[in-house]
């Protein structure tokens, strides 16, 4: 397909995520360049592609029909963008890589992004604003709340309710048996969930443990 037929979109975040997501998106977006609040990366040039401006110039200066994409692992600010950017009339599709493996049956909300290598199962639904990395096995009938981030290498079993803005670091694994992640709850790089993990807690080890 010719660029000039593609879709104009911009990544808020000029950061590794961004480069990473650029790489995908060049292939099926014309990519105006990056969107950053830092200053100084402001007029730079990252992945080859210019930083524009900060929030200000997006919200001001850019055409409602320019698509953007927040890929920033910071949950609260993630879905803090996404909500300010939808109530200004701005496009934020979901971005799912073709290498990923996803039942049909799997509900889908908007502004959800899914890396290569990643299998979710039948009757999973994942809510608003998650972002789902590289390598991520989610079972059946497994509920992701809004704005959720799950790292690398993430295992979730089956049946687990996840709450809004959780988050796994890599490699964490819950099992089947365990029903709820809280809100906001952070699940350390390589620990294994056996039991419920509250709202707002930090979790780790093996078996994960609440600090």
């Amino acid at each position: 397909m010719e660029i000039i037929d593609m879709k104009e979109c911009v990544i808020y975040g000029a950061g590794t995520y961004g480069e990473v997501y650029a790489s995908y998106l060049k292939e099926m977006y014309n990519i105006l360049g990056f969107i950053d609040d830092n200053s100084l990366l402001i007029g730079k040039t990252v992945n080859k592609f210019p930083v524009l401006g900060n929030s200000k110039y997006l919200f001001s200066k850019l055409k409602r029909d320019v698509v953007v994409f927040v890929p920033i692992g910071n949950n609260q600010l993630r879905v803090s963008l996404f909500e300010k950017l939808n109530q200004e009339g701005f496009t934020t599709p979901n971005f799912i890589h073709p290498k990923t493996l996803i039942d049909s049956s799997v509900s889908l909300g908007k502004g959800v992004y899914i890396l290569p290598s990643t299998n979710v199962m039948p009757f999973t639904k994942i809510a608003d604003y998650s972002m789902i990395s590289m390598g991520v096995n989610i079972a059946h009938h497994v509920y992701i709340e809004k704005g959720c981030f799950f790292s690398q290498g993430t295992n979730i079993g089956a049946s687990i309710n996840i709450k809004e803005k959780a988050y796994f670091g890599i490699g964490a694994t819950v099992m089947t048996g365990v029903t709820s992640i809280g809100e906001n709850a952070l699940i350390g790089a390589g620990s294994v969930v056996i039991n419920n993990i509250p709202a707002n807690c930090t979790a780790v080890g093996v078996p994960a443990k609440p600090l």
